[in-house]
């Protein structure tokens, strides 16, 4: 009883539904169309509203989903069905367009991982097109020491959309890091370096010291000229003596400081100044 009663009006909504969607397609209005048709055929699962679906559908470019009606609509009619040699001929070169319909990469790092709307579709480099459904895509390109390549590109049912693969490395992608720095035996040149200057003006300051100490000794006063020079010569061996301790043990520090662990791009030079004699060291530690 149930069943009766509501076959038939279920039968009349889905005419509505097909005449209303025969009139949006007549209008070019072909997404009423499929929304009309196919709440119809939930209705009345008559074959020949796929045919009117796949029509629809391939009128607004979905021709997967044009493929699908179809075979629907093959698989619900008579072989002998005036629609049947159409619907074939319309699948046969339906599928040859998809199967056209792709994309090209170009460029790109070797190894790369290549994602199509998130799915990874292997790895560069990749001379075949890649199939892809007619419509807009998200093409990523991921690589390691390298920024991660996106872009959007929409592709035309049975054609090629070529996509030129540029890709910049990052501070982490040039490859190893080359260590410039060389380990010694356990005692720094520079120390050594540094230690020997200071040394040396140890030397010299107690020459000096010696020669003011004469000069001081053969004055016949506090007064004149060899006075004067036992004076000047007192001067710079007391800075020459200075100097020369500070630099003697700041040698040795750094004999052991750096030891274990020095830069190639390193110099030694000697300093002179006002009030100041000595050796210097610079470089990158």
């Amino acid at each position: 009883m149930v069943l009766a009663a509501i076959a038939p009006a279920s039968a009349q909504d889905a005419r509505e539904l097909f005449l209303e969607g025969r009139s949006a397609y007549d209008a070019g209005d072909y997404d009423a169309a499929v929304a009309a048709w196919t709440q119809a055929y939930e209705l009345d699962a008559r074959p020949l509203l796929q045919f009117n679906l796949a029509q629809a559908y391939e009128r607004l470019g979905r021709l997967s989903e044009a493929v699908t009606a179809y075979r629907l609509f093959l698989d619900g009619t008579e072989p002998d069905a005036a629609d049947v040699p159409m619907a074939r001929a319309r699948i046969a070169q339906l599928e040859q367009r998809l199967g056209n319909t792709a994309i090209v990469l170009v460029g790109g790092p070797e190894g790369a991982a290549i994602f199509i709307d998130g799915q990874d579709r292997g790895r560069l480099p990749r001379p075949d097109p890649i199939r892809v459904e007619p419509g807009s895509h998200r093409v990523e390109i991921r690589a390691t020491g390298y920024a991660t390549f996106s872009s959007t590109v929409a592709v035309s049912a049975g054609q090629q959309a070529e996509v030129a693969v540029e890709m910049t490395e990052t501070s982490g992608g040039g490859g190893p890091v080359r260590d410039t720095t060389e380990r010694s035996g356990g005692i720094s040149p520079i120390g050594l370096a540094v230690a020997g200057g200071g040394a040396a003006l140890l030397i010299v300051g107690g020459v000096t010291g010696g020669l003011a100490l004469g000069a001081a000794n053969g004055a016949e006063s506090s007064e004149g000229s060899d006075a004067d020079r036992a004076r000047t010569l007192a001067l710079v061996s007391d800075i020459t003596l200075i100097a020369g301790g500070v630099a003697a043990v700041t040698g040795v520090v750094l004999m052991f400081v750096l030891g274990k662990k020095t830069d190639r791009a390193t110099a030694v030079a000697p300093v002179v100044g006002p009030g100041l004699v000595g050796i210097g060291a610079h470089g990158r530690f």
